[in-house]
């Protein structure tokens, strides 16, 4: 991870929700935009994953519950009853997981009724047998209950090299995508009315600082690489419609509009 602007959370990844038959057969219009990377079966044995890396450091990560997994046990998870085929989440990371503690302690400052939990073990092994080690920790209300998904960030802290987990560096071509995405420049976020000032309280925490990407919520982030292309934003909109992310990659010259990840899941690209 680049050691520009330490302060400044760092976007780790993005969750998209699929089926197990999805991600082991994945479409070929997925294909045919973007290079994927084998991911490995994470330590419950719940769930596994491929990865689609940008060369900033940030990857969007396809996970897929197995299907003989007992269904309470995936209803306990925190993604186990989200719609798949839909971006479900996603992940800030820092350089040091030590950093991690003054952040929780911003958001409780913030007193907007949301905190941080301790941070769990978690892990999966790669197909080569490499095991990766991390730890995870999520919002939860003032109830002590989760917080909705994607709604305020989940942190994935390494406990390995991070390098091992997101092999972005490695010069084997798998961050180089025919669409010509090359990272991620922003998510939209939209939220009920009613939470929109609780959460831009605690975005302000995470950041430490207020909005400051423009008219409305919105947030800068850095990207593990460093890169400063792209606008690197997260906004935040309440309103009475659906709740729901919006993920926005950062192209190159010859990068479509937008493109077809999945049926009925489209990612807009910024050239």
């Amino acid at each position: 991870m680049s050691s520009q602007d330490d302060s400044r959370p760092c976007l780790d990844h993005v969750v998209i929700l699929v089926s197990h038959e999805t991600l082991v057969g994945l479409p070929d219009r997925l294909r045919e935009s973007f290079t994927v990377a084998p991911g490995g079966t994470h330590a419950d044995g719940l769930t596994c994953n491929s990865l689609i890396l940008f060369e900033d450091g940030v990857y969007i990560e396809l996970i897929a519950f197995f299907d003989d997994i007992d269904a309470d046990r995936r209803s306990k998870h925190r993604w186990g009853r989200l719609k798949e085929g839909t971006v479900v989440d996603w992940a800030y990371t820092l350089r040091h997981e030590s950093d991690f503690a003054a952040v929780r302690q911003r958001v409780d400052d913030a007193q907007a009724g949301l905190t941080y939990s301790d941070a769990v073990s978690g892990g999966r092994t790669k197909p080569d047998g490499t095991v990766l080690k991390w730890a995870v920790a999520v919002a939860r209300d003032a109830q002590g209950n989760a917080s909705r998904p994607g709604s305020l960030p989940f942190w994935c802290l390494d406990r390995t090299n991070r390098q091992l987990r997101v092999p972005y560096e490695q010069d084997d071509g798998q961050t180089q995508h025919p669409c010509g995405a090359r990272g991620v420049s922003s998510l939209a976020l939209a939220v009920p009315e009613q939470e929109a000032t609780a959460l831009g309280r605690v975005y302000d925490a995470i950041h430490g600082r207020s909005s400051t990407a423009g008219s409305g919520h919105g947030w800068r982030f850095g990207v593990p690489s460093g890169s400063a292309a792209g606008k690197h934003a997260i906004w935040v909109s309440g309103g009475d419609g659906a709740s729901g992310i919006t993920l926005v990659l950062r192209g190159s010259g010859h990068s479509p509009a937008a493109v077809a990840l999945l049926p009925g899941l489209a990612l807009q690209i910024e050239s």
